[in-house]
């Protein structure tokens, strides 16, 4: 086998895109093709497939299951010395995605709020050349994809679909361990998340975590890119917003509420980042509101 892993970001899903069932005769060769837009999944019946990506050869056998990658150079470093039979499936991903030796984290490109929220990067972890596990049920899960998308209607498309991410939980790996660094820094976001209202510094958060201070920062910039006081910053002004915008309470108490205990320094930290005073960002939410409601009563009205 290669000892190589295919790391496919998740957010957005993987889409199937089509599949079928194929069999050569001796002496035939799989198509020559460069930059097919496509992952292509392969499962083996019988026979040996000789097969090469970029440079890379591969003797893919019955039991087997492959990846090839999108936009690389597929081609048959030798003909099929017998029939050779499998199954492939043509899928598509939008998210980033790393061929290396170890599994590795990728990071989503949908832009997941970090601050107020906390979804896990989803990375689908997948041995590029590996047997088949649980064959079974995975010719089973195949066979059902192909019936479904041959229907050609919207029932059986959402079918295909949902059949195929099935057949992704079958044969994806283990999620690696997370490193110590990156399970720092999700206690210490979850911490700033939950006491973001009280007096926090680098030497706190290393007492609460049994770590040096520089732990914190260095774990909390490689796992968000933020250091901890910038989290924090961050994660206050947000509420502070919420506040203004959604009650009446007075500029100092919402400063208290959310860990200034100078309301100076609140609003000189809300002005830098967001352009404005909190008191003008309020009144200026309040103008639009009113302008909004004006037109809306203006077009029913008409």
């Amino acid at each position: 086998m290669s000892g190589q892993y295919l790391s496919i970001s998740c957010l957005p899903l993987p889409t199937y895109v089509q599949g079928g069932h194929i069999i050569f005769n001796p002496g035939e060769r799989h198509p020559n093709r460069n930059y097919f837009q496509f992952f292509v999944m392969m499962f083996m019946l019988r026979g040996k497939l000789y097969i090469a990506e970029d440079e890379q050869k591969y003797t893919v056998c019955p039991g087997d299951m492959f990846i090839l990658q999108p936009k690389h150079h597929h081609y048959s470093w030798k003909a099929m010395d017998e029939t050779t039979e499998y199954y492939w499936i043509h899928f598509a991903v939008t998210g980033d995605y790393i061929q290396t030796k170890e599994p590795k984290h990728i990071k989503s490109v949908i832009n997941v709020p970090s601050l107020h929220y906390y979804t896990p990067d989803v990375t689908l972890f997948l041995n590029k050349h590996t047997k088949i596990p649980d064959s079974d049920a995975i010719f089973s899960t195949i066979k059902k994809i192909f019936s479904s998308s041959k229907t050609q209607n919207t029932v059986g498309f959402w079918q295909a679909q949902q059949l195929f991410i099935d057949l992704l939980q079958h044969v994806q790996i283990q999620n690696p361990a997370k490193s110590s660094t990156s399970i720092l820094a999700t206690k210490i976001q979850r911490y700033l998340r939950d006491h973001y209202d009280e007096k926090i510094t680098n030497e706190k958060l290393g007492k609460i975590f049994h770590v040096h201070p520089n732990s914190v920062v260095l774990s909390m910039k490689k796992r968000f890119g933020l250091t901890p006081n910038l989290f924090l910053t961050k994660y206050r002004l947000e509420e502070a917003v919420k506040r203004l915008l959604s009650t009446s309470a007075q500029i100092s108490k919402i400063a208290t509420d959310v860990g200034y205990q100078n309301v100076y320094y609140f609003s000189m930290a809300f002005k830098k980042h967001y352009g404005i005073s909190p008191s003008q960002y309020r009144e200026r939410y309040i103008s639009l509101n009113q302008t909004i409601d004006k037109n809306s009563k203006g077009n029913h009205l008409s």
